[in-house]
């Protein structure tokens, strides 16, 4: 069992330097890192790093969905495009993986008993991005802003939502999809079936599980033909 690390009590040379991974949960539990020392020692520059390792580590989950979801079909020049912009990822993942959010629900319906998938709220994760930037693009009085502790509070509230709702979602689940081109033929048909709004999710789910003998004596059988 994987222990997941606390982020409570770290100083600035050990959030610096410790744990220092670059993808969606590194950033996030840097930013939460970040959040407790801010909190615990009323700083502004620890809040104002917290925000950007959080907007970091949502557009970086953005991107995860895309590798997971299309993999080689995202071109690097169409990802540098949407580059540290949340809403044109998201756009991208929707264009590239038509009907996204049903075939995650698709995804976690038909994943092995045991597997958790996080179904993520992607246009609460671009609201969350907007708002946790008003604190790196922040404009006003001194009073009014980094001076007043109603201000930093305010900050700290809205930062720790963004952060903990994506760590509370990936130490919980596992982001993960499936790929249509991939499905047995059987699995594919009550996916169209599903995304057509011709039978329920239920329904695909119980049809898998009796189809599910079928396939695997299939998937046997071709291994062991291909092993002769």
């Amino acid at each position: 069992m994987t222990m997941i690390p606390s982020f409570e009590n770290r100083e600035p040379a050990q959030i610096i330097t410790e744990r220092s991974y670059f993808e969606s949960s590194g950033r996030i539990y840097k930013a939460l890192s970040w959040l407790d020392y801010a909190k615990r020692s009323n700083n502004i520059s620890a809040l104002e790093y917290a925000a950007l390792e959080t907007r970091l580590g949502i557009e970086q989950l953005l991107f995860e969905q895309l590798v997971v979801g299309v993999g080689s079909e995202l071109e690097q020049k169409e990802y540098k495009k949407c580059k540290g912009n949340a809403k044109l990822l998201d756009q991208v993942l929707t264009r590239l993986i038509p009907r996204y959010e049903k075939l995650v629900d698709f995804t976690v319906a038909l994943a092995p008993k045991g597997i958790p998938i996080s179904k993520w709220d992607n246009s609460r994760l671009i609201r969350d991005s907007g708002k946790v930037s008003k604190y790196l693009h922040w404009s006003g009085g001194l009073d009014t802003t980094v001076q007043s502790e109603e201000w930093f509070n305010s900050g700290v509230d809205t930062v720790l939502g963004a952060a903990k709702y994506v760590w509370d979602t990936l130490t919980k689940g596992n982001t993960a999809i499936i790929r249509i081109e991939d499905l047995q033929p059987e699995i594919r048909e009550l996916w169209e079936l599903y995304a057509s709004d011709q039978i329920t999710l239920e329904s695909a789910a119980t049809r898998a599980d009796i189809l599910e003998p079928t396939l695997q004596e299939r998937l046997t059988k071709g291994s062991k033909e291909h092993q002769r």
